[in-house]
């Protein structure tokens, strides 16, 4: 029996080096300025998702990425619990205010 080497670790489909850590840098600056530098969602996103979901206000939310917290608050009413993690720290910061 062959031993088969581990397979090399991915983020996104995209093979990752060993090493690889965030840069922490990355997006600094840009976090005041993220909302009004991007397109906005369409009206009523958060409704049409939690309808299509048959979202009842219970359950937990999970926002990976959330960024300032743009999605993550708009669809907070719909569940019981909402959390969102975001590797940068002035994001997060934005998204508390």
């Amino acid at each position: 029996m062959t031993a088969t080497p581990a397979a090399a670790p991915t983020h996104g489909g995209i093979a990752v080096p060993d090493g690889w850590q965030w840069d922490s840098t990355l997006f600094r600056g840009s976090a005041a300025y993220y909302e009004r530098g991007r397109l906005p969602y369409a009206p009523g996103f958060a409704g049409t998702l939690a309808s299509a979901l048959a979202l009842d206000g219970r359950g937990r939310l999970l926002d990976v990425g959330c960024g300032p917290g743009i999605v993550t608050l708009a669809m907070a009413r719909f569940f019981a619990e909402v959390v969102g993690v975001d590797p940068d720290e002035d994001m997060l910061a934005e998204a508390e205010r």
